[in-house]
């Protein structure tokens, strides 16, 4: 029997991108680790909502005002796909359109900052 669409899976737009070895793994690590805290109401985390969560800070943090600098994706990677909801896709879009780079740039760099604040980024850069 196929699960009828919730409002969240309904808005959904995939976006892909090429990442670093290890940050994917680093996430779903977070993820796990969340999901083990939670208490009995808690809800349960998935990958995608930690990269939502991550691209979500890096548009408010540009919303501030903050200069960003933006990571170059590496090359040569297979393309990891992402599946957000699609007003942060749209914001996705529109940074990488109003600093003139790609939208994998956008994802590196949220990526790499939410790891970095989460004290993960020294460990997946060691692996």
């Amino acid at each position: 029997m196929v699960r009828p669409l919730t409002d969240r899976t309904a808005s959904m737009a995939k976006l892909d991108a090429p990442l670093p070895p290890g940050f994917m793994d680093a996430i779903q690590q977070l993820v796990d680790s969340r999901n083990r805290q939670g208490g009995p109401d808690h809800k349960r985390l998935y990958a995608r909502d930690l990269h939502e969560e991550a691209i979500a800070e890096l548009i408010q943090r540009v919303e501030a005002g903050e200069q960003i600098l933006f990571l170059a994706p590496p090359s040569g990677r297979a393309r990891k796909s992402l599946w957000l909801d699609e007003k942060l896709k749209a914001g996705v879009d529109h940074l990488a359109n109003v600093h003139s780079v790609t939208r994998a740039a956008v994802v590196m760099t949220a990526f790499h900052s939410y790891l970095g604040r989460l004290g993960m980024l020294q460990r997946v850069l060691a692996a």
